[in-house]
């Protein structure tokens, strides 16, 4: 029984199933796996990344929990035509993800290169919520945290798993949404609280004083994006061993190494 998080997964499907594969994961022999947020954007398979962890959940759903990431939120956000769709499609991946979505269907051409219409993304829109049908109560449903207390059969210390951050000195009762999906500098650079906390979000390369391959860690608070999304690595990490797998994102045309810290 092994507990294992992963974050921002952008898609990243053949990463994923390399990762899970190498740790041999076995939900089925009580193995966890808590994944972060951002399963979709940016990355070409969004739709299989989407499917196989929705699928394991709720087949599994003691074994694989699921976070909502930020770029959950605004799939979800422009299946329910609200938010700032150009935003979204033009300078966050979601074109990768609808084009993921409707797989094999012509419309998906509209989605390659120039914003598309308002009447050409309702049309998407409806394929879409027809083709899934629970797609949009997965995405709502999803938590923006997890409170993960000691571990009784492993000894690890109490943890909260959150796909951005928090706010310092605030309570988590009293956490902005926002935040817990979007914050970067007020929570890396400044908490200090005596919970630990795991995120992802922010890419490790870019967080202060970061080398190596592995995750990033400052005190009690753990950053593990790889960077999948820019085409970096996918991080898994084992909980509480802190031992990690890197999968180069680059590699997988070509034969994949695999880094273990």
């Amino acid at each position: 029984m092994t507990m294992y998080f992963v974050s921002d997964i952008h898609g990243q499907y053949l990463a994923l199933q390399k990762a899970l594969r190498e740790v041999s994961f076995s939900p089925e022999s009580g193995d966890q796996l808590y994944v972060l947020g951002d399963l979709v954007d940016r990355g070409p398979h969004s739709r299989e990344v989407l499917l196989e962890l929705l699928g394991m959940q709720q087949s599994y759903p003691n074994q694989v929990i699921l976070l909502k990431g930020n770029h959950e939120q605004m799939l979800q956000d422009w299946l329910l035509r609200q938010g700032n769709p150009e935003m979204y499609l033009r300078f966050n991946g979601g074109d990768a993800t609808i084009r993921s979505l409707l797989h094999d269907h012509p419309l998906r051409r509209a989605f390659l290169s120039s914003m598309p219409s308002g009447e050409v993304q309702e049309e998407a829109r409806n394929l879409i919520l027809a083709r899934y049908p629970q797609l949009l109560s997965a995405l709502s449903s999803l938590p923006l945290y997890v409170d993960l207390p000691h571990g009784r059969s492993n000894g690890a210390p109490p943890v909260l798993l959150v796909h951005a951050g928090i706010r310092p000195g605030l309570p988590l009762n009293r956490q902005k949404p926002d935040d817990l999906l979007w914050i970067r500098e007020p929570f890396y650079n400044h908490y200090n609280g005596e919970l630990g906390v795991v995120f992802g979000h922010t890419p490790v390369n870019r967080l202060p004083g970061y080398t190596g391959n592995g995750p990033w860690q400052r005190n009690n608070i753990v950053g593990i994006d790889g960077g999948a999304a820019y085409h970096r690595l996918l991080l898994l990490l084992e909980w509480p061993t802190m031992r990690s797998l890197s999968i180069p994102i680059r590699d997988l045309g070509r034969s994949v190494s695999v880094r273990l810290s």
